[in-house]
């Protein structure tokens, strides 16, 4: 395979967040009252003893992806077009294994709003969910409700994201290929598919199958002149709703698609067709190593150790970042990894999680119900006694991966309830 079995540290999954999957995210009073809202992280019944070495994240996601350390899938959440990929449209409340995805070994998942891509060890990816986009990368507008091969004439995937209606990938080589829904220009492909129909009504021309993104540039802010850049080599994806963020192996940021509230880094919020160099991360010990998009923003590790960067918005009240600048309260940190929802985000670093999410949120902020929203980065005291790998954002709900290696971490793991919701999902 692509992926040596190299140690990924695994744990128990915590989870915390709203689980009424047909309210969350939509215009409802229900969540902050309802009793299957979850305010602080909970063991989840069907995981409970369940090595967990991967769980998805994503600005648009309604539904969740734990990954097992033998790479089997488990899923949960919002299902109403396929994108659990168990075979029907059933939201579940508990984590339900995908048979469908047997005889593979999963070492990713990535939910976009409607659909999910699975990355296998060997480089192939599976898609599920709706198609009505292209978003599955499948020809036609069928939904599938089990996982398709997403073939494209290139060399293996080593990275997949999914944005809300268009997913990426890259391959061994570098390349990047898309698929999907073009309409800000998010595939890379140098358009935004518009043509008009009849009647005024715009339609687009989605991008029905991979499509390898082929012109990355330079842009002087002032003439708009673009230099193509040759030979990038890309390393590292995210997709946020209607943007993505790519990094090369010299640590250089590439962004396009939606624009609004800076969230390309450009200091302007016009919609980009082709990737274009972030010159605010380029030149020496100024590019990051690790990117992750939310809804309207970004979070970045830098090259340099100690530094996470923010642009675009994650908080209404607070002004956008027109181009990328160090989130202070994270300074000195050594972030290993980092979630991001639509609006807020989680990372885990040194001995602690920090975690900010301005109101109205719905338990994934897991400090209890005395402290449901924070717009300010906040320690997670709620995680205080363990130690967590990694972490993992939907929208409304926070996933963390728990170290249980020691009698200490088991000990630690004790403490929390376990969740069991097999009745509701009857």
């Amino acid at each position: 395979g692509i992926f040596l079995s190299k140690d990924v540290d695994a744990g128990i999954l915590l989870f915390s967040g709203a689980t009424d999957w047909d309210d969350v995210g939509r215009k409802t009073n229900q969540l902050p009252r309802s009793p299957n809202t979850i305010w602080q992280p909970v063991k989840l019944a069907a995981l409970e003893d369940v090595q967990i070495e991967y769980v998805s994240s994503g600005p648009a996601a309604v539904h969740t992806f734990a990954i097992t350390t033998e790479g089997k899938v488990y899923s949960w959440g919002r299902n109403e077009k396929g994108q659990l990929g168990l075979n029907d449209l059933k939201d579940r409340k508990c984590p339900t294994l995908v048979t469908a995805l047997d005889g593979y070994r999963v070492v990713k998942a990535t939910p976009g709003k409607n659909h999910s891509l699975f990355l296998t060890d060997k480089g192939q990816v599976l898609s599920c969910g709706e198609n009505k986009q292209s978003q599955c990368g499948v020809k036609g507008s069928k939904m599938y409700k089990t996982p398709v091969l997403v073939t494209y004439d290139g060399p293996p995937a080593i990275r997949i994201s999914a944005g809300q209606d268009f997913s990426a990938l890259v391959d061994v080589q570098g390349n990047v290929w898309t698929w999907g829904s073009p309409e800000y220009g998010q595939c890379g492909n140098n358009t935004d598919g518009k043509f008009i129909e009849k009647a005024g009504r715009e339609d687009f021309v989605y991008v029905e199958e991979p499509y390898r993104v082929c012109l990355y540039v330079e842009k002087d802010p002032k003439t708009k002149k673009s230099t193509p850049i040759p030979a990038v080599n890309i390393k590292e994806i995210s997709c946020g709703h209607n943007h993505c963020v790519a990094i090369d192996d010299r640590y250089r940021a590439f962004s396009w698609g939606f624009g609004g509230y800076g969230r390309l880094g450009h200091s302007e919020t016009g919609n980009e067709h082709v990737p274009r160099l972030i010159k605010f991360l380029d030149g020496p010990r100024r590019g990051i190593r690790q990117v992750m998009a939310g809804g309207k923003f970004n979070i970045a590790i830098s090259e340099i150790p100690g530094t996470v960067y923010m642009w675009g918005q994650y908080t209404g009240a607070k002004e956008a970042n027109m181009y990328p600048k160090p989130i202070a309260d994270l300074s000195g940190w050594i972030v290993r990894s980092i979630g991001c929802g639509t609006k807020g985000w989680m990372i885990a670093a040194d001995e602690s999680v920090i975690g900010c999410a301005p109101s109205p949120c719905f338990g994934e902020l897991a400090m209890g119900e005395n402290k449901k929203s924070s717009a300010q980065p906040t320690e997670i005291t709620k995680l205080d006694s363990v130690y967590v790998h990694s972490v993992g954002c939907g929208v409304s709900h926070s996933c963390f991966i728990v170290r249980n290696d020691t009698e200490a971490d088991k000990k630690a793991l004790e403490k929390f309830k376990v969740l069991d919701q097999s009745e509701l999902d009857k």
